[in-house]
């Protein structure tokens, strides 16, 4: 890789990779020219060549087709962080947390954590319904992130995200002909399960994929 890079296209390349830090993606054309000043998008795309060129993106046909090269093992692999945006909490017990979608930050995670799987958010764990149930032998406790994969299938058994009641909970699922079950696994004998009706207007909202420890606990 050649590592000589003039200021300008310094400046392109960080404004790319802390764009994927915040938003887990790359920029567009349009947002990279607005993040730049440049007057048009013929000068965004010389820079990309550029850098291409020298070795530091990789670019695809597809939208914000731009990937970053690392040549932390001698060879060229796409951008490792991924940035998943955490929008609330759910509750590991009686659905009391109104699923309204807020903005509590991003995670930065490694790439290699999750794969390419799209679709991810992050949520906030509160109660112990769940703190006997592991994920990648990680248990889900209070004040864990839990990354859910949104409309992702599932299957008996899979740890799921539900809105019942306009709440979110999370919950082990169970489901037949006529009923879905979502169930608790936990050390506290409290937590009972909820039945729903195959109709009723819950919603299973994604499948839990990766449990996080927090480290401000």
């Amino acid at each position: 890789m050649d590592s000589k890079l003039t200021s300008k296209q310094d400046k392109v390349l960080r404004v790319i990779r802390d764009f994927y830090l915040e938003n887990g993606e790359a920029p567009s054309l349009s947002e990279l020219q607005g993040m730049l000043s440049i007057s048009t998008k013929r000068g965004v795309v010389s820079h990309l060549e550029a850098l291409e060129k020298k070795g530091f993106i990789i670019r695809t046909s597809e939208p914000r087709g731009i990937h970053i090269v690392d040549e932390s093992e001698n060879e060229m692999v796409y951008e490792y962080l991924v940035g998943i945006p955490i929008l609330g909490y759910a509750n590991a017990g009686t659905p009391l947390v109104l699923a309204d979608e807020q903005n509590l930050g991003i995670l930065q995670l490694d790439r290699s954590l999750v794969g390419r799987k799209e679709g991810l958010f992050a949520l906030i764990v509160k109660g112990d319904s769940m703190n006997m149930r592991q994920i990648e032998g990680k248990n889900i406790e209070e004040g864990h992130y839990i990354v859910v994969q949104k409309d992702a299938e599932y299957e008996n058994g899979d740890a799921v995200l539900a809105i019942v009641d306009g709440s979110a909970t999370v919950k082990n699922i169970k489901s037949d002909e006529d009923m879905v079950i979502l169930y608790p696994q936990s050390n506290n004998p409290i937590h009972k399960p909820i039945y729903l009706d195959i109709n009723s207007n819950s919603i299973i909202n994604g499948k839990v994929v990766k449990v996080l420890d927090n480290p401000n606990l």
